[in-house]
């Protein structure tokens, strides 16, 4: 009787695992089509300005507007949601390091705001910010790349763009970490240029 019991227990243990496997391959399968499929691209690559570090404090003029690589302060910004502007040189740095930067004019619609926060709210390492020298209400970064675009009149925007910019390009900078890796500061000091 012990043995059959043995038996049954090993035979439930090894169906539990095949099922357990087959149910990852399914969902996984699943997530990886949806990931091959993101809708249209419309960023661009920005030229590479460099990576060097400088002493915290030290203003740099950047090339592309939002900055997409270049030299930086050597503490990066904190993953997160942010309501006050945050130095480009310590964002710069979290690029590197793989984050993706959502910035939009402070002047949006307040609404708008609140939907980019609920948007981006949960997103692992990322950070939205506004951004008094955006040329555009919203610009998505990441390290060498770039998109940016106006909102509708009404204030709405394309959530899968930004979406699609993310999965395309988090945890793609040359220094890349990993989404649980933490770290940097939230510069809550930062008074501005």
């Amino acid at each position: 009787m012990k043995k059959y019991k043995k038996n049954y227990f090993l035979v439930v243990i090894i169906f539990s695992g095949i099922a357990i496997i087959w149910w990852g391959i399914i969902f996984s399968g699943k997530k990886s089509s949806e990931s091959e499929q993101p809708g249209q691209d419309f960023s661009r690559e920005v030229s590479f300005e460099g990576s060097e570090h400088i002493s915290n404090g030290i203003r740099v003029e950047y090339k592309s507007n939002p900055p997409a690589s270049g030299t930086h302060w050597p503490t990066w910004l904190s993953d997160g949601v942010y309501n006050k502007e945050k130095p480009d040189e310590a964002v710069v740095h979290s690029l590197e390091h793989g984050r993706v930067w959502v910035s939009y004019r402070p002047s949006i619609l307040e609404e708008t705001k609140k939907e980019l926060e609920k948007l981006l709210g949960g997103q692992s390492v990322v950070i939205l910010t506004p951004r008094e020298k955006n040329e555009t209400d919203i610009a998505l970064v990441a390290w060498q790349r770039l998109d940016i675009f106006n909102f509708n009149d009404d204030g709405g925007f394309d959530k899968k763009r930004i979406l699609d910019f993310i999965e395309r390009y988090r945890l793609k900078g040359p220094e890349s970490l990993t989404a649980g890796q933490m770290g940097g500061s939230r510069y809550d000091n930062w008074e501005g240029y």
